[in-house]
């Protein structure tokens, strides 16, 4: 490399033989601001060139090799690879000369005699390509080390959907090499890493719209965009892949702790379910034992606690129930699902003094894991509670058959709504955020996000409306989920 502390001023190698040529070119040089250097033969040019100047003049006919000689070997060493080439000549003016020149990676020819001006104009010539040439380089490796540097993985594809170029962090990814990837059609890689072809990818999933897929044991968001410089013509495109394993093994956690918290939520309800039964109970079979009447009265108290013992059993499969996870979606009845929701919460319900307006008619099937389906109803309706605090209000829930207007899907549509304090208007297009939550420090703003998460998954979808005052004070929670059939 050149001396960064060196003269300003480009200094010139002359390799010429010629004492009177090496003369002119020096004073003409020298007079417009360069600094001269000269060699005598090739063998001391090809030396003297080590240090880089930033131009070498080298006549053609040489005592010890042809100037054609000492080009290609300047142009075949990486040190002096990029400096420019001017050769000139006195006896070798013929077209096959220059064109042997130049073919021999020369820069540029010129015959003798030269004018100085022309000399001189030509070095600027070639010290400007120089320049630019450097700066070209320079920013094609800042590109490539930005390219490289950032956290995505990059594919950049031509119309053919053939790689163009790949980023270092996208064969990291992937296990790829350049050699694995570069000028290779994108489908086989495609289909080896993610099990699906290109082309279907593209026709499932329109341009832009992230996609999460698996390969291996890792998760990925792939995003596909089209380059057009033509609005009539399609030039490439651009696929970015982000490694999300991290980021669903968090939401996979934050779905088991949510799902543990809603079993916590329940534990005291269950607790007052079975309490009131086992407590009839122990009253019973004291009696029983007490008793000094006749067997009839005796076996009325056992009978009784039977139908005690018999009302814990049910409450017990309704609990197992309500936990019990399907590992696939299952045909089941909208109707079922919510009425076994109700089941668990409706003695807490009557408890904090709220009134339960239910108007269940949606007999369809839809294709759930009941499981998951429950948890979203039961964190819907323990946010209503919560909502309406211990004052006591009206929770009113509803289950209709319906089409949606947008997309004509019959489907099945729950309703929860209750009379407590509402939603800030400016909250509501965040209330289904991860993390984000009304409730302050009580809150851990993962419920409605895994629930909107839940639905999604089913083929359905969940809206909200709020109000903080007049007749309808309150949050209103719309769930749609499309028949099996559809």
């Amino acid at each position: 490399m050149s001396d960064p502390g060196r003269s300003s001023r480009k200094r010139i190698l002359i390799i010429d033989d010629q004492e009177p040529t090496r003369y002119v070119f020096r004073h003409s040089l020298s007079r417009a601001g360069f600094e001269i250097d000269e060699a005598v033969n090739g063998s001391d040019g090809l030396a003297k060139a080590l240090t880089e100047p930033d131009l070498i003049i080298c006549d053609v006919n040489l005592p010890d090799m042809l100037g054609y000689d000492v080009c290609r070997r300047l142009k075949s060493n990486p040190v002096t690879l990029s400096i420019p080439v001017l050769q000139i000549s006195a006896s070798f003016v013929s077209d096959e000369s220059k064109v042997q020149a130049l073919e021999g990676g020369a820069d540029s020819y010129l015959t003798q005699p030269v004018e100085p001006m022309v000399l001189i104009a030509q070095v600027n010539s070639l010290l400007r390509l120089r320049r630019a040439e450097s700066v070209a380089n320079l920013s094609a490796r800042q590109w490539q080390t930005t390219f490289d540097s950032l956290s995505d993985g990059v594919v950049l594809l031509n119309s053919e959907h053939v790689i163009v170029r790949t980023n270092r962090t996208l064969r990291d990814l992937l296990g790829l090499v350049p050699s694995d990837t570069d000028g290779k059609a994108l489908a086989g890689i495609f289909y080896e890493k993610f099990g699906i072809s290109f082309d279907e990818f593209l026709q499932q999933h329109g341009e832009g719209i992230p996609v999460e897929l698996p390969c291996a044991n890792r998760w990925f968001r792939l995003r596909q965009n089209v380059i057009e410089s033509d609005p009539q013509a399609e030039d490439g495109s651009v696929l970015l892949i982000t490694d999300i394993t991290a980021h669903r093994k968090l939401q996979e956690t934050l779905k088991f702790n949510e799902r543990l918290a809603a079993t916590g939520r329940l534990a005291h309800v269950i607790a007052h379910e079975i309490n009131n039964p086992l407590e009839a109970m122990s009253n019973l079979l004291f009696l029983a034992e007490r008793s000094s009447e006749d067997s009839s009265e005796t076996r009325v108290y056992v009978e009784q606690a039977s139908k005690e013992l018999l009302r814990i059993s049910q409450i017990t499969k309704q609990v197992l129930a309500y936990h019990r996870e399907s590992r696939e979606p299952i045909p089941t009845r909208a109707d079922e699902i919510l009425e076994n929701v109700l089941t668990m919460y409706r003695s807490h319900i009557m408890g904090s003094k709220v009134t339960l307006e239910t108007r269940v008619r949606c007999s369809g099937e839809i294709l759930v894991r009941p499981g998951e389906l429950r948890q979203v109803f039961g964190n819907v309706i323990a946010n209503a509670l919560d909502a309406i605090g211990s004052n006591g209000g009206v929770l009113r829930i509803r289950c209709f058959n319906t089409t949606d207007q947008r997309t004509q899907q019959e489907g099945v549509r729950f309703i929860f709504s209750d009379s407590g304090s509402g939603v800030p208007e400016e909250m509501i297009p965040n209330i289904f955020d991860a993390f984000f939550t009304t409730k302050g420090a009580e809150g851990s703003g993962v419920g409605l996000w895994l629930s909107m998460d839940l639905i999604k998954k089913h083929g359905g979808y969940i809206r909200v409306r709020s109000r903080l005052k007049g007749p309808y004070r309150g949050t209103l929670f719309a769930v749609f989920l499309p028949l099996h059939s559809q």
